[in-house]
């Protein structure tokens, strides 16, 4: 049982039995386009005029909980209750995938805000926006149950493409909101794509913490009160999205991209993959390393206290590898979310 984000009644199943609101647990969702035209006409209320209510969604600032699990974003597909064709694109700002509405982490359609002036971007001026937005601040929520009074306050990953698009727009750039489906499941993905001049169609992905899985620099380092584990909190979570039918769905940090082609992709996951039997590999050492010295007192001169220093020049080495690993492969990976089986863009409301 969840309570309906619009009477506030206790409720189940996709809809609410009181007022027929949908009830959908968060992620690109669907909504039927009856029922979105019918929300539409109760918020323009009986003069017809326009909405008083505002569509667009946007939580400030951003959570600290980091956690190693993807969170998989649901799609929910309403069933039908209208068949009447001519419900179909009443509002151009929507988004339509075969009769349905797209909607955010509230149930509410996403809202595309279009710029009749907007340009494509060269590669570097898109990135250079991206880097800019502030939209991956956000946190990643997508329980049914976060509510701020009678208001729920989901933001997940079709509302970061939202965001992202209607920013874009607005600072001149010609942006699309695009889904993701995969393979085996009826899970599915939001993020946005640009056909830049110089380097066409590129995939960006900016959803932010709580999403991602892993964490750059989780390995034991030495301090001044000893050696301890470390995990640095990305600074942003900007992603190039490399998205091929019949491939997994791969996310670098755009800050570390120096191809599109998937296949470096595919060598930058390998890398990833080294380096995590790497970190794995030189926490055990070092745990080793601390039961061996533990208690001991090593007289100069000795032999054992000269494996002792060897043993750490060797660790300090491996150290030095794993800082250069680091800056090679950038604040964080996202395991792939699963085998694209097919794409959808919208450059503006609209199927």
């Amino acid at each position: 049982m969840v309570r309906c984000p619009n009477c506030g009644q206790t409720t189940s199943g996709d809809y609410c039995q009181w007022c027929g609101y949908p009830v959908l647990a968060g992620g690109r969702g669907r909504m039927e386009a009856g029922k979105a035209r019918e929300e539409e006409a109760r918020a323009r209320g009986p003069e017809g005029g326009e909405s008083s209510s505002k569509l667009k969604k946007s939580l400030g600032g951003c959570g600290c909980l980091l956690i190693l699990a993807v969170v998989a974003v649901g799609i929910i597909i309403a069933s039908s209750h209208d068949n009447d064709s001519t419900t179909t694109h009443e509002n151009p700002h929507y988004i339509y995938e075969n009769g349905a509405i797209e909607v955010g982490g509230d149930g509410e359609p996403i809202e595309l805000i279009d710029n009749p002036n907007a340009t494509d971007p060269t590669y570097a001026e898109l990135v250079a926006f991206i880097k800019e937005d502030s939209t991956d601040g956000h946190r990643y929520w997508s329980s049914v149950d976060v509510y701020v009074g009678s208001a729920k306050v989901a933001y997940v990953c079709s509302d970061f493409a939202e965001d992202v698009h209607n920013n874009a727009e607005a600072a001149g750039i010609r942006a699309a909101w695009a889904s993701i489906d995969f393979e085996g499941d009826e899970e599915g993905h939001a993020c946005n794509a640009f056909e830049t001049t110089d380097r066409g169609l590129v995939y960006v992905d900016c959803t932010g913490q709580s999403f991602s899985s892993k964490l750059q620099n989780l390995r034991v380092v030495e301090t001044e009160e000893g050696f301890s584990f470390i995990s640095d909190t990305p600074t942003s979570w900007d992603s190039i999205a490399y998205v091929e039918i019949g491939k997994e769905y791969g996310l670098i940090d755009i800050a570390k991209v120096k191809s599109l082609s998937y296949s470096f992709y595919e060598e930058y996951k390998q890398k990833w993959q080294e380096y995590e039997k790497l970190v794995n590999d030189y926490n055990d050492e070092i745990m080793r390393y601390n039961e061996e010295i533990s208690g001991k007192i090593y007289i100069e001169g000795s032999p054992e206290l000269a494996r002792i220093e060897a043993w750490e020049a060797e660790l300090e080495e491996k150290s030095q590898v794993l800082d250069e690993l680091d800056r090679d492969l950038g604040d964080f990976w996202v395991e792939p979310l699963g085998i694209v089986t097919d794409t959808y863009i919208h450059w503006e409301g609209g199927e």
